[in-house]
């Protein structure tokens, strides 16, 4: 749930959140083993600890969030290898260590904050509008609460507000601008021509000896990866009681039972000015002018109006003060109980609160309002459904195990007994399972030594609620190298590209030594071999020459006045005869006012993640950090 916070995160704040998963872990193997570690914990961090069921918990959805972007490209081998959590722990460590941070320097996230952006979240509304019963609902089917909710969420928003400061105290010049542009925008004049490995492919002659030599000494690239087939059973009772019909007497009375269940809470829609002490006022001052605003309200000044010349609030000024619709146990508890004992058109303040001073008008209320039966039987039908499927889960659960442990050698008559259908599937390999297979908890049971060595059934396995999958392994085809006859056509096709390619650098070699020696112009030399003369002004959006091209390109030294610098310049398969003949700096003043803002703001992020990198380390030397290794 805590994901769909995240993706509403944008702009220079998100680069440098995500970022923290993509930068090198500088960090790994600088930890120490210390025996002090709490026995439920991976590692401790200051006064905090990170529990093993925490990073299981953690590591289990990053995996699955994976799974999901990367598709049939997601590696499960390579991302659960001991590296992968050992760097997915480190980036548990920075995170636990920025919100500490944070809370030492004294930030925090406001109620309101918090509360606007649980509203936000679509998984929270109905028709557009924030459900406090959904809310609820949600956060029990993934097994928290909304006092824990809400408490990871603040520490998520609380870490992202660190680099949010780090970027912020980033100061980019205008004469920095000028030196980025003047790189950025610099034009490098070249002439060219480019050598073509193709003809020379007929020229190389590759023998059985090269090939059977290269296969022998790279058989690791040609090795097929372990396969199983197996035979499985999944258990879903959520199918089950979908298919069960429910009796009306049965959802009436559980209406009635729980009908409070169905009344919305009491609503109040209302406007604040928020009046803050800090550097510009002191806190006297603050109350001294809110109570000059609260004055000026009572002789009828426009309430919206003040707020908008006086409110301190970002969110709510603009909008006249209004915070739009309120329910309760939303806004402080200062705030609230002046709210809720207004009458429509009533002012209220100053009331102090954590934030400041506040003048409170409410607008209006809306009462509380009970859904029909009828309006709420999709509701309760789902919630027996999901009640039924539960228990019957346990049940159909306990029942597997038992049928399990009594014969794991087989699934037939388990499946026979529980009337489940017998599914089957392979051969397959870690990387290319599909369905309920794919999962990656049956992955890791499947190729287990349990069930992979002695052939038995493994113990059910959850991948959902009320779901479960038993497997056992039928048969096992070990990791081993494929035929050379398999692929003698493409290693012999891999040596044929490398001897052409070698073959015509030696050729573009022998062309620039006669140039280099002054035997003929570059002109003359590519000629005099058939080749095109290419000429380009090449910046650094001279895409045509391609990446790898521009790179090399981009790295060639200045030549001396009145003279050109030759080079051969890899370009894929082939070679480009360079003659770099200028480099003219960019001009500032030429560019518009979008590059100009677009060249601070790469500035800014570059600068900003130098500084954040530093913090990061400065926070890792000031903090004892312990790592249990053999907990991963």
């Amino acid at each position: 749930m805590l994901q769909a916070i995240r993706d509403r995160v944008t702009g220079l704040v998100a680069i440098f959140i995500l970022g923290l998963l993509a930068v090198p872990f500088v960090f790994f193997g600088l930890d120490s083993y210390i025996q002090a570690v709490p026995a439920n914990a991976i590692a401790q961090v200051g006064d905090s600890e990170i529990t093993v069921s925490e990073f299981e918990t953690e590591f289990a959805r990053e995996r699955q969030n994976r799974r999901q972007q990367l598709g049939d490209a997601y590696d499960e081998l390579a991302f659960n290898s001991p590296q992968s959590r050992r760097e997915f722990l480190e980036g548990m460590i920075d995170r636990e260590l920025l919100l500490q941070h944070a809370r030492e320097i004294g930030m925090s996230i406001s109620p309101n904050t918090k509360a606007q952006i649980i509203r936000d979240v679509p998984a929270f509304q109905v028709n557009g509008q924030f459900d406090p019963q959904v809310y609820a609902t949600q956060l029990a089917a993934t097994g928290q609460t909304p006092a824990a909710f809400e408490r990871d969420l603040a520490a998520d928003l609380l870490v992202q507000e660190v680099p949010a400061g780090v970027s912020g105290s980033v100061v980019v010049t205008d004469r920095d601008v000028d030196r980025w542009l003047q790189v950025q925008l610099e034009t490098r004049r070249i002439t060219y021509g480019t050598v073509d490995s193709q003809p020379f492919r007929e020229q190389v002659e590759v023998g059985d000896d090269q090939i059977e030599s290269f296969y022998a000494d790279n058989t690791g690239q040609f090795m097929r990866p372990e396969q199983i087939s197996v035979e499985y059973l999944v258990l879903d009772t959520n199918e089950m009681v979908a298919l069960a019909e429910l009796n009306d007497e049965e959802i009436r009375q559980r209406y009635e039972a729980t009908q409070a269940r169905f009344m919305t809470a009491e609503r109040r829609r209302a406007s604040h000015i928020l009046i803050t002490s800090g550097s510009e006022r002191s806190d006297e001052e603050a109350l001294e002018l809110a109570e000059s605003i609260r004055a000026r309200v009572d002789e009828g000044e426009e309430f919206s109006t003040l707020a908008e010349e006086f409110s301190d609030d970002p969110g709510s000024a603009g909008q006249g003060g209004d915070l739009g619709w309120i329910e309760p146990g939303v806004m402080m508890p200062e705030f609230e109980e002046s709210l809720y004992s207004l009458a429509p058109g009533e002012v209220a303040g100053p009331i102090e609160t954590d934030f400041g001073w506040h003048v409170i008008q409410l607008q209006n209320i809306e009462a509380p309002r009970g859904q029909s039966l009828d309006e709420a039987r999709s509701e309760i039908v789902e919630e027996i459904r999901v009640e039924r499927a539960d228990d019957l889960f346990i049940e159909l659960r306990e029942r597997l195990i038992d049928l399990v442990y009594a014969d794991p050698t087989g699934l037939s008559a388990i499946a026979g007994d529980l009337e489940l259908p017998l599914e089957t599937a392979g051969p397959f390999s870690r990387f290319n399972a599909e369905g309920v297979l794919a999962e990656p908890q049956v992955l890791e049971a499947a190729f287990s030594d349990m069930v992979l060595m002695e052939r038995e059934a493994s113990e059910p396995i959850e991948i959902g609620p009320n779901r479960a999958v038993v497997v056992r392994v039928t048969d096992y085809q070990p990791s081993e190298p494929r035929p050379l006859d398999a692929v003698r056509g493409e290693i012999e096709d891999r040596l044929v590209r490398e001897g052409a390619r070698e073959s015509a650098r030696e050729y573009a070699a022998e062309l620039m030594a006669q140039v280099e020696q002054g035997e003929a112009t570059l002109e003359q030399v590519l000629e005099a071999e058939g080749m095109s003369v290419e000429s380009s002004a090449a910046t650094r959006r001279s895409f045509e020459l391609g990446g790898p091209v521009l790179e090399e390109l981009f790295r060639l030294p200045r030549p001396a006045p009145d003279q050109n610098l030759m080079r051969v310049i890899p370009n894929g398969q082939n070679w480009m005869l360079v003659r770099l003949e200028s480099v003219e700096p960019g001009n500032a003043d030429e560019a518009g006012d979008a590059q100009r803002q677009s060249a601070q703001q790469q500035i800014t992020i570059a600068r900003a993640s130098r500084e954040f990198d530093g913090l990061l380390q400065w926070l890792r030397a000031n903090t004892e950090v312990n790592v249990v290794a053999d907990r991963l």
